[in-house]
């Protein structure tokens, strides 16, 4: 959300600083508010951005910095922390935006939330700054002494991310997706 920082407070929280909105922000405001945290009457468009987002709450600027990689369609994404603070619920509605409106993206995506990747392509585990794992989240869930499977087993909700690892990978394969690294 820091990139909501760097815009003009005149141009507004739109795309980061085009005066004149594409047509193509209403859709990705939209996509990017499932459950309307950023409100319509107060927020629009038009909006002025005060001095570092004063005038924004952190959850409000999370969800406009991915509503403008939802318009600018980029192609390269990284998220760090990008749902950290809204509810389990809006969580769960943006990560499934992501997953249909970026589904041509790379997403780099750091999370604490393991739900928010579970279904990812790959997973990277570090360890004090040192990268341990690389693999499909299922594969790792399956391997006794890994810690991205302890990491899931201490969640608590184990089960609920095996079954959700297993059918992302079951989809790759049907699609013929899979490619082992």
């Amino acid at each position: 959300a820091d990139d909501l920082l760097s815009v003009p407070s005149e141009a507004g929280p739109s795309t980061g600083g085009s005066k004149s909105p594409s047509p193509s922000i209403k859709p990705a405001s939209d996509s990017a508010n499932p459950n309307g945290i950023i409100d319509s009457s107060k927020i629009t468009l038009d909006t002025p951005v005060k001095e570092n987002g004063s005038n924004f709450s952190q959850g409000q600027r999370q969800l406009i910095a991915l509503a403008r990689a939802l318009v600018r369609q980029s192609k390269i994404i990284v998220m760090d922390e990008a749902t950290a603070s809204v509810d389990f619920e809006t969580d769960l509605k943006i990560q499934l935006t992501i997953r249909e409106e970026m589904a041509d993206a790379t997403i780099v995506t750091i999370a604490h939330r393991i739900r928010t990747i579970a279904d990812f392509d790959r997973v990277l585990v570090m360890n004090a700054g040192e990268v341990v794992e690389f693999d499909r989240p299922y594969r790792l869930m399956r391997q006794e002494d890994s810690l991205f499977r302890s990491m899931c087993e201490r969640s608590s909700e184990f089960e609920a991310l095996l079954a959700i690892a297993e059918e992302k990978e079951n989809r790759d394969r049907s699609a013929g997706r899979l490619v082992d690294v």
